[in-house]
């Protein structure tokens, strides 16, 4: 017995020396490597990566840190970084530089992004100048707040018309030097069967760029930077109404049919594929259409038109380059503007002219580093003297502005509002911006009876549920008193501690992630607050500004409402269809499981984008079916109304603002009916077939059955997908969102598309936060008022 107690010691003194000489061996190395190097600083900068991809900057990173042994450059991306960053900018958590779009003005102001004037006093990274005066021109000035410099600019776009040039030659057109060439050019391609331009309807916002060139050669330099200070008067000016005729002119006269719901891509196949002669773009189009452009395309490009009376340089160019900002709070500033200084060397910039045949913001680099399908904009950048763009910097570009051009802008460019109209309402909203800025939060009353009758409503909806669950639970006591334990509908209440102990570790979970964080949340509500500087509480200010004020506010909550009835009215009645059927034992029943329940396996982001070609309305098969289908019924029949109408969709664009709803209908059906048949038919499949054999018996037909039988035994299961679909309608998000890419106007906005925007765009954590509740309170109400009146009264013996 002694002998075995000992064993242990045996054991450790034949074979413990030798263990730790083993683990001494191990970890001596790694510790005098410690101790003999410097740490490494590691610097992390998430990327945007649309148009020029992650390669160039990657490589950038290497070649930087074999120069730099001490510094890891950790640089990743992708093109929706800037949400990603977004969400971390609010909490606080900042990288040590990024070029993503956040609204950095808000940051500056607070003090979150380091001013770089003066490592841009300093020299450059070839040590032979002043590294703030290797740049373009003016490239500088964009991020010019007071005496700082905050941004500094690597990839430069120029924005441009491209244009076919073999095209051109072929038809003896010329490059036009004025608005009034262009559209006398415009006239003769149409006469020659081609669309003056191809354009992403999608991104109305590429109509800037036309609005933005016309405006700046009328006022010059010095009536552009008025613009953007949102000084008064400079949108009603008459020569930005001038410039707002151009935009329209050009949308209602020049672009090719069907482009209000055109992608990108669709855009540029157009363009590609000859059906029309120029399309707008900025110069990353050559890198995204290399190896995809045919051989024999000669890809030409020239700055846009002016006035014969306008004042600005002729050269001058629009342009918007890519910015990158370093934190304040980077614990490694120097080393990463040392990186930046490295990329905007000159040896990257032209290796960045090479590779991807785009320009930088950097002087210096040869004509030959360009392809030739670039020479037209190096010739241009050559002879350019000046630069103008949008200003990210300025207030004129704050959320609230950017919304009301959004929402005016397709007004103008569809015709509904006249140039005039166009510049009195956007002059409008920024007054209204100025004055908010100036003032003290208030409300100005536009929507009394309809903010009144939702809080009137949701109060008469909580009564109601309130007092239907009082009759049931007073029923249930009474049918306990009477009809006992023993009846075996109730089975009596479960002891506290047992029910604690089941329930309360669960509870507790549920509480410290949910719960407690969602209260702490609903607090913002009451607060104005961007995330950034300290809190004001301003009460109920928010909630009174959405229900009686804000018109964005009831144009979303109707999309919501259309979005829940309109698509149900169809889903409902057709799963309930498909699940009698395969119900009934129709032949193919698992065939059409399958079809139906593909598309809940894709996923909804999946989903839309096929539904984006889809309704292409060019190439799409949508369009393509049914015009094809009017053709061949043409040929049988000969013409009549109905060959006409489905005719007439060819190049209709499905997913233009006033149809974009509407569009939702034939998806909602093939994201949804699959998961409610499924439903349907769980609940028809517990049916007792007894009843359906003394039906039958009785002489009652399948139609009456369904109503008499298998609609009341699924009341239950219909309540709950009903209850899904009020939900799923007031969560509407990825479907808007994409959609209209990520840009939505008012018209087009559902409550959660808003909601991001507000948060992520403006930063108003405050207001988001308050639509967040007013969400919540209009699903609980709507889901509760559902399960409250669609129990069945059970009679409690």
């Amino acid at each position: 017995m002694s002998g075995t107690g000992n064993s242990p010691a045996r054991w450790w003194r034949g074979r413990g020396a030798w263990l730790l000489a083993l683990a001494w061996t191990w970890l001596l190395p790694g510790w005098l490597s410690a101790a003999g190097s410097a740490p490494v600083v590691e610097i992390e900068i998430p990327v945007f990566t649309g148009g020029y991809g992650l390669g160039f900057f990657e490589e950038t990173a290497r070649r930087y840190e074999a120069r730099r042994p001490g510094v890891r450059i950790n640089l990743y991306g992708d093109p929706r970084i800037a949400d990603k960053v977004r969400i971390r900018a609010i909490g606080r958590d900042f990288p040590d530089a990024t070029d993503a779009a956040l609204l950095w003005p808000n940051l500056i102001e607070a003090g979150e992004v380091v001013d770089l004037t003066p490592w841009l006093e300093g020299p450059n990274w070839e040590g032979d100048a002043r590294w703030a005066d290797t740049f373009l021109p003016g490239v500088l000035e964009r991020w010019r707040v007071g005496e700082g410099v905050y941004g500094v600019p690597f990839a430069h776009a120029v924005i441009c018309i491209f244009y076919n040039k073999r095209q051109f030659a072929e038809h003896g057109w010329t490059v036009p030097r004025t608005w009034d060439e262009l559209f006398a050019l415009a006239e003769k391609m149409r006469a020659a069967g081609v669309a003056p331009f191809s354009f992403p309807g999608v991104y109305l916002r590429y109509g800037d760029f036309f609005l933005r060139a016309a405006h700046y050669n009328l006022v010059g330099r010095a009536g552009y930077d008025a613009y953007n200070r949102l000084e008064p008067g400079t949108r009603s000016d008459p020569r930005f109404v001038r410039a707002a005729a151009v935009l329209q002119r050009l949308a209602t006269e020049c672009f090719l049919e069907g482009y209000e719901g055109m992608t990108h891509t669709a855009a540029q196949l157009a363009f590609i594929e000859g059906r029309a002669a120029m399309t707008v773009s900025g110069s990353w189009f050559v890198s995204e259409m290399r190896g995809k452009l045919p051989p024999d395309f000669e890809l030409g490009q020239f700055n846009f038109p002016v006035f014969e009376d306008g004042v600005a340089d002729p050269d001058d160019l629009q342009t918007g380059s890519g910015y990158y900002f370093v934190f304040s709070r980077s614990r490694h500033v120097a080393e990463t503007v040392d990186f930046f200084r490295f990329l905007t060397s000159r040896e990257r910039a032209i290796a960045f002219a090479r590779q991807l045949d785009s320009p930088a913001a950097v002087r210096g680099i040869p004509a030959e580093a360009f392809s030739p399908l670039m020479a037209d904009t190096a010739a241009m950048i050559a002879r350019s003297r000046g630069s103008y763009g949008q200003p990210p910097g300025s207030v004129a570009y704050t959320a609230l502005v950017e919304q009301a051009m959004t929402d005016l802008r397709h007004r103008l460019m569809s015709g509904q509002f006249t140039p005039e109209a166009f510049a009195r309402e956007l002059e409008a909203a920024a007054q209204a911006v100025r004055e908010r800025a100036e003032g003290p939060p208030r409300v100005e009353v536009r929507h009394p009876w309809a903010g009144g009758g939702l809080i009137a409503v949701l109060s008469a909806l909580w009564v109601a549920v309130g007092y239907a669950g009082w009759r049931r639970a007073r029923r249930r006591r009474a049918g306990n008193a009477g009809g006992g334990a023993g009846s075996g509908v109730w089975l009596g209440r479960l002891h506290g501690g047992w029910a604690a102990g089941f329930v309360g570790p669960a509870w507790l979970l549920f509480a410290g992630l949910v719960l407690l964080p969602g209260l702490g949340s609903f607090l913002w509500a009451f607060s104005r607050w961007d995330a950034l500087n300290p809190r004001e509480w301003i009460g109920l200010h928010h909630f009174g500004w959405l229900l009686f004020e804000s018109d964005i506010f009831w144009q979303a909550l109707g999309n919501n409402l259309f979005v829940m009835i309109v698509p149900a009215l169809v889903v409902v009645p057709l799963a309930l269809f498909f699940a009698a059927l395969i119900h009934r034992g129709v032949g193919g029943a698992n065939l059409f499981r399958a079809c139906f329940l593909f598309p809940n396996i894709l996923g909804g982001v999946a989903a839309t984008l096929i539904w984006l070609n889809i309704f292409d309305p060019a190439a799409g098969i949508a369009n393509n079916l049914l015009v094809s289908a009017g053709r061949m019924l043409e040929a049988l029949t000969g013409p009549w109304w109905l060959t006409g109408w489905l005719e007439s969709f060819e190049n209709f664009a499905w997913l233009g603002q006033e149809r974009l709803y509407w569009a939702l209908i034939p998806i909602y059906i093939w994201l949804t009916v699959g998961f409610n048949l499924v439903l349907y038919l769980a609940a028809m499949q517990g049916i007792d077939a007894q009843y359906y054999e003394a039906a039958e018996i009785d002489g009652a037909s399948p139609l009456v059955q369904f109503f008499r039988i298998t609609l009341p035994m699924i009341r239950e299961v219909l309540a709950i997908s009903i209850v899904f679909i009020l939900i799923g309608g007031l969560n509407t998000f990825e479907l808007i969102w994409l959609l209209t890419a990520q840009d939505p106007a008012s018209g087009s906005h559902v409550l959660a598309t808003w909601m991001v925007s507000t948060l992520f765009r403006e930063f108003a954590v405050g207001r988001a936060t308050a639509i967040a509740v007013v969400m919540f309170l209009l699903v609980l109400a709507g889901v509760a008022a559902v399960l409250a009146f669609s129990r069945r009264e059970e009679a409690v013996a």
